[in-house]
């Protein structure tokens, strides 16, 4: 067994993105800088095993295996076959990195949710407007459900594109979890409600829009803050909850 190689147990992964996320974790490795020569062996070393097994695949993950094969080639060429310039280098496993956090995210979101099942929900949607009323269709009143709250952190991703497109490279550090809380913290004191896209603005790079949505969740489980949503894949309405209001 080479460097590369690893252990692998055989447990029931939900798609390719789900084993990715396990051999990176279980590892220890940074989502932002994988290895990803490594990682692709061990991903096809996992695949032979199953085939060894006689385990069916779904194509899924062979169309990911080429993926990191493709990968992992575009670093065995020489830069300057490439790219051309410095400024303009993009990092191959950048596209490869946003799926694997924004599937992250969506499994820490159902995680969340499950847990709250036998809680009193803290997110609820909110009944339109009669101004708005002929022009979106809402939610219905009660929880915002795990794929709505998804939805809206996928539609922040991709505003955070576009809006700073040279910020959305693969970032190797980003603020801690505690500061991003702390900051959340600081401007819901300073105004009792807050919209989600307006603070993702005030954050820099894929890595502090993750941890802030993170701590969003967070203070919804501590009961310190309410969130409501207008209409589905809309804006998220974030609340401060003040000890006169539980």
């Amino acid at each position: 067994m080479n460097d590369n190689s690893m252990t692998i147990e055989l447990p029931n992964f939900e798609g390719p993105l789900d084993l990715l996320l396990h051999l990176i974790r279980s590892q220890a490795l940074d989502i932002y800088d994988i290895p990803i020569a490594k990682i692709t062996q061990q991903y096809l070393d996992y695949l032979d095993r199953m085939q060894e097994l006689n385990l069916q695949l779904a194509g899924e993950y062979f169309v990911m295996a080429a993926t990191l094969l493709r990968i992992k080639s575009q670093y065995l060429l020489p830069k300057n076959d490439f790219v051309q310039e410095d400024e303009d280098y993009e990092d191959p496993r950048e596209e490869l990195v946003e799926q694997l956090v924004q599937y992250s995210v969506f499994k820490k979101i159902s995680a969340y949710f499950r847990v709250r099942n036998d809680e009193v929900p803290a997110v609820a949607s909110k009944e339109p407007s009669a101004a708005s009323q002929d022009k979106v269709q809402p939610l219905p009143l009660g929880q915002i459900t795990a794929t709505e709250l998804a939805n809206t952190f996928a539609l922040a991703m991709r505003r955070f594109k576009l809006r700073q497109p040279d910020q959305v490279k693969v970032t190797l550090t980003g603020r801690p979890i505690q500061e991003l809380t702390a900051f959340l913290d600081g401007q819901l004191a300073k105004r009792k409600q807050l919209s989600f896209f307006e603070l993702t603005a005030k954050v820099q790079g894929l890595p502090d829009l993750v941890g802030l949505f993170l701590a969003v969740l967070q203070e919804i489980k501590d009961q310190r803050l309410r969130v409501k949503q207008a209409r589905a894949f809309g804006d998220l309405e974030l609340e401060r909850i003040d000890a006169d209001d539980k």
